[in-house]
């Protein structure tokens, strides 16, 4: 394989024919054929056409399959996908219970051993002789464990700490050897906590472990005990139980309990993306999870991982039930979500007034033994005073844009007004308006009043002046368009998007229906001019190949290669919605390396659909991967790349899949 990469890469593309050099711009105003009609809104409101839908759509009509697309209830689900998605069980559930059941157990301390059991010296000593051994001098601990019988004087040296042996020489080698027993022991416990594969199976049961046969595999597992069984398979690479996707996920479950939660919402997505009838919606809700971006890995203050609990709930309940509805009831269901709070860190942000009187005195008791620990209450958190985070990301990256004419008065404006937008507490994350951290003095936005006294009103005031601002139509409108017509889309077409906007209070289908039915969006300017995502790519390749997905860990891994970790962008931005950022050399040759590997059936969990390549030619093999003939300059190159050699359905294939004509939508 790895000799056929450099021939390859030669025969079919450069980084530069992704720029432009295949495809020049047209004009927005020359109307596409209409079978071109029909692959561009396939390529557009899908993540890429799958093996029928052409007859389809012409079956049905384009105008009504768009319409359909707009009203996703309206068309009955793959019951493929409810397979698919049965096993992940924090889908469904409310993210109380997410945090509840995948919050790892706090790790107990290993008990302070000998070699004879849990050290207890209140049962063998009195307290004066207690005091003596470990706070006397050196006389006194000799005398008290001279006065002692062997086995209990033995059981006594071997739990004490290393300074006060220090200072007992009369027992120095008795106590050394003791204390070497009980390292030993602890070591012997830790073991038994977190095994290996030695501890657990015996030399052939590793060997079958480890061979990646899935006939060995499923032999060894059905031997197993279930616990057994989970404690090997949390010992094996993840990507050698493509196989066995539930045994690795009640695994990870084991090791790693948060990351379960946000790996559940990544396959979800993926394999909607590629089963999915309601297509539009799926690609409306990864638009939308990018404008109103939360990164899961938020290093948030009292728990490592804990976004990763958030961001399912996140998607399915702020962002899922919007996408076709009103911008004012997206922005405020995500302003209020848990998720953005933590990301944005709006949960701690409060007036300087609020520092004096709210309830962040901290409270202290027992906790996992540690005496005097602060104990977290329902509104304990760090009082920082105001975070402008929120208050200006709202407005730059969510409704008005960086040029939508606000100001940095109207950003402390904004975050006065959102103070006490805060979250319950850890264990039972959801919104609520703590007053005492609220700035109830007057504040002005954007030219509004905003009078004192207002409250959690204060923060629906600002909702309703940024949904319903020109800034916001034409920011809205232009996102859209980038995304579904063209990087620089037509600005007559974005001024008639943002005044239905403007008409339609934010209607956001009757956006995307002035969009869809314009001249613009089917012309030869937006044919073939945007290039498709790392996810749009995998997902669409999938799809094309008509590939029956049990397992999509290793396509999650092939998407974050390609510089598109779902749900891990860091900055607030989310990931682009524009063609450059996918066009780095080292990106279109892990396109190229993908395309192959997919195609030639390498992809664990992963097997293409035979019939979709057998017995055609490479002309044919093209026309049923894009839907449409392959370019002369991609004929050309398929040639070049399977000359002197009887190139395989697989190796054209892959070609056609890396070419230009498929990775530009």
């Amino acid at each position: 394989m790895k000799r056929l990469v450099p021939a390859t890469i030669a025969a079919v593309l450069t980084v530069g024919t992704f720029l432009g050099l295949v495809y020049a711009a047209g004009s927005f105003n020359q109307k596409l054929s209409p079978n071109q009609q029909i692959i561009h809104a396939l390529n557009r409101l899908t993540f890429g056409p799958h093996p029928g839908d052409v007859e389809e759509v012409r079956r049905i009509g384009l105008a009504k399959w768009i319409e359909l697309q707009l009203h996703p209830d309206r068309i009955q689900e793959n019951p493929v996908l409810e397979g698919k998605l049965k096993p992940l069980a924090t889908l469904n559930m409310s993210m109380a219970d997410v945090v509840r059941e995948y919050t790892p157990p706090p790790q107990e301390p290993i008990a302070m051993m000998t070699p004879f059991g849990p050290l207890n010296m209140n049962s063998i000593l009195s307290l004066d002789q207690v005091r003596k051994v470990m706070n006397g001098t050196a006389e006194e601990r000799t005398e008290v464990l001279k006065s002692l019988p062997p086995d209990k004087r033995k059981e006594v040296l071997a739990g004490l700490p290393p300074n006060v042996l220090a200072y007992t020489p009369e027992f120095k080698d008795e106590a050394a050897e003791l204390q070497k027993m009980r390292q030993q022991q602890i070591q012997m416990e830790a073991r038994k906590r977190n095994p290996q594969l030695t501890d657990l199976l015996n030399q052939d049961q590793i060997n079958a472990a480890r061979s990646g046969n899935k006939d060995q595999l499923t032999a060894l597992f059905a031997y197993l005990d279930p616990d057994k069984r989970v404690a090997v398979g949390s010992l094996l690479p993840p990507q050698s139980l493509a196989d066995f996707p539930e045994l690795r996920r009640a695994a990870k479950f084991k090791g790693t309990p948060r990351q379960v939660a946000s790996d559940d919402l990544k396959q979800a997505k993926l394999f909607r993306a590629i089963y999915s009838k309601r297509q539009l919606e799926e690609v409306l809700v990864d638009f939308w999870y990018n404008h109103f971006n939360v990164d899961l890995n938020k290093n948030v203050r009292f728990a490592p991982n804990f976004v990763h609990l958030l961001i399912g709930s996140y998607e399915r309940d702020a962002i899922r039930p919007h996408v076709f509805g009103h911008f004012k009831d997206l922005l405020l269901a995500t302003a209020r979500h848990p998720a953005m709070l933590y990301y944005l860190d709006n949960w701690e942000s409060m007036t300087p007034e609020g520092l004096q009187v709210g309830p962040f005195a901290p409270r202290r008791g027992n906790v996992n033994g540690q005496a005097n620990a602060i104990l977290p209450g329902p509104f304990d958190r760090l009082a920082h005073g105001l975070n402008e985070n929120y208050g200006r990301e709202v407005m730059e990256l969510h409704t008005l844009g960086v040029n939508g004419g606000y100001t940095q008065a109207d950003v402390i404006a904004v975050a006065r007004c959102f103070t006490g937008w805060t979250v319950t507490n850890p264990e039972n994350p959801e919104f609520v308006f703590a007053s005492f951290m609220h700035d109830f003095r007057e504040k002005t936005v954007l030219g509004h009043k905003i009078s004192a006294g207002g409250g959690e009103q204060d923060g629906l005031q600002v909702i309703d002046i940024l949904a319903h601002h020109p800034s916001t139509a034409k920011f809205i409108s232009k996102e859209l368009a980038q995304r579904f017509v063209a990087d620089d889309p037509p600005q007559a077409l974005v001024d008639r998007m943002a005044r239905t906007f403007m008409k339609t209070d934010g209607d956001l289908r009757a956006v995307m229906k002035t969009m869809f039915t314009s001249t613009e969006f089917f012309s030869e300017g937006a044919w073939k001019s945007k290039i498709k995502s790392p996810l749009e790519m995998v997902a669409g390749a999938v799809r094309a190949l008509n590939a029956d997905t049990n397992d999509t860990f290793a396509l999650l891994q092939k998407v974050a290669d390609l510089g598109e970790p779902l749900y891990g962008k860091l900055e607030p931005t989310g990931y682009s919605n524009t063609g450059e950022t996918w066009l780095s050399t080292a990106g279109v040759l892990g396109r190229l390396n993908f395309a192959r590997a997919l195609a030639s059936g390498l992809i664990p969990g992963v097997k293409p659909d035979p019939s979709v390549l057998t017995g055609k030619d490479a002309a044919a093999i093209g026309r049923q991967l894009l839907g449409h003939n392959v370019s002369a300059q991609t004929t050309a190159s398929i040639a070049q790349g399977t000359q002197n050699r009887n190139a395989s359905g697989p190796f054209t294939a892959s070609l056609v899949l890396g070419s230009p004509d498929f990775q530009r939508r």
